[in-house]
């Protein structure tokens, strides 16, 4: 009786593509994904950018800008002239603020005149003004270091001379009330829900397997209107999904949602539109709730530690971020951190926005193709 057992368990596998890839090439693939992240993605050498506004203009502040930008891994911006009447430090801020450098730093005027004073001689340094966009604590700890560890080379002939003062600003937090639980909310809303569209548009495949799909085609409804039927109520219930998730962020942890309403509302409509045809193309693609389950829990984890959702992005290298834009997950967070953190004008979420209303076209498309199969039931 074993041996019967043994080969209609064998046949039976062989017999499903969908059983080998699930049994054989997609753990391979979510082992890949993560190695890539872990072993050479955290920890690697990133290039961090930060803008420098020199308002002394000395010897010694353009030394300490050179020292800088021939340090590995780290490129000196200089910010181009803003708005008539602008200061250097002002557009090195904007800089910051626009999300092009990830600290800006200010070199006082009078710096180099109080540099290396001994004790009790005047005048003393201001103080050199770090300013940070910890939306990425990581690189703000690396250039402060670097940063200390320069002006401490340059002040080193004056052997009894005070340590330089570096004052650290914590720049886009200011004001704001713990703009980071917003950043923890949209990952974690942007990936369940994934798994609650995969889960509601699994309807498709029951539906199907009892019957009801074929009665429903055999009437007016077209498989084209029936998907977009469905997608539209999957893009509505994606939108209460992660409505109530930064509803209890705001009630729970001070997130603030109103304040930030307009680009949140425009940011998770498309971020819903995008996951929903998602969920149709994997609901298309499977043959049973079984597969679709096993499937969707792979691809999901998988476009979630690549796009943000699991591992945040900050942490990878330079070629990890660029492959983690092939998942919307990235797109849609980057999208919120210009909501939450950037505080960006609807505007500019532009980029943001076309691709993920372009992913949800595509797809949705791909969903159609695939639902060719139940037209001929």
């Amino acid at each position: 009786m074993i041996g019967p057992i043994l080969r209609a368990g064998f046949l039976n596998l062989v017999r499903s593509r969908v059983d080998i890839l699930l049994t054989f090439l997609v753990p391979i693939l979510f082992f890949s994904v993560f190695t890539l992240i872990f072993d050479r993605g955290v920890g690697a050498t990133r290039e961090l950018v930060i803008a420098v506004a020199d308002e002394d203009a000395s010897d010694v502040s353009v030394e300490l800008v050179r020292s800088l930008s021939v340090q590995e891994g780290l490129q000196v911006h200089r910010p181009e002239s803003g708005p008539a009447g602008s200061t250097p430090r002002e557009d090195a801020l904007q800089a910051v603020r626009r999300g092009l450098a990830r600290a800006a730093l200010v070199i006082p005027r009078g710096w180099s005149e109080g540099f290396g004073a001994r004790p009790g001689r005047e005048p003393e340094a201001a103080p050199l003004e770090l300013l940070l966009d910890t939306s990425d604590p990581i690189a703000g700890r690396i250039l402060q270091a670097l940063l200390t560890q320069q002006v401490a080379r340059l002040g080193a002939p004056e052997a009894d001379a005070p340590s330089p003062t570096l004052r650290v600003v914590d720049l886009l937090a200011e004001g704001k009330t713990n703009p980071v639980v917003a950043m923890h909310a949209a990952g974690i809303a942007v990936m369940f829900l994934l798994f609650g569209a995969v889960g509601s548009a699994g309807t498709l495949i029951d539906e199907e397997e009892n019957g009801t799909l074929e009665r429903m085609l055999a009437t007016r409804v077209s498989m084209a209107g029936l998907l977009a039927g469905k997608w539209l109520f999957l893009t509505a219930l994606g939108m209460v999904q992660v409505t109530a998730m930064f509803v209890w962020g705001q009630i729970a942890f001070d997130a603030d949602l109103t304040g930030h309403l307009p680009g949140f509302l425009v940011m998770t409509l498309v971020t819903a539109m995008a996951a929903s045809s998602f969920a149709l193309v994997l609901a298309a693609a499977c043959r049973s709730r079984t597969q679709l389950n096993g499937v969707a829990v792979i691809v999901i984890l998988c476009l979630s530690a690549l796009g943000g959702s699991m591992i945040p992005r900050y942490v990878m290298s330079a070629e990890m971020q660029q492959v983690g834009l092939l998942s919307f997950n990235a797109w849609a967070l980057d999208g919120y951190m210009k909501v939450f953190w950037l505080e960006r004008p609807l505007v500019e979420l532009a980029p943001q926005v076309a691709v993920l209303v372009a992913s949800a076209l595509v797809f949705f498309l791909a969903a159609r193709w695939l639902a060719r199969r139940w037209e001929t039931l």
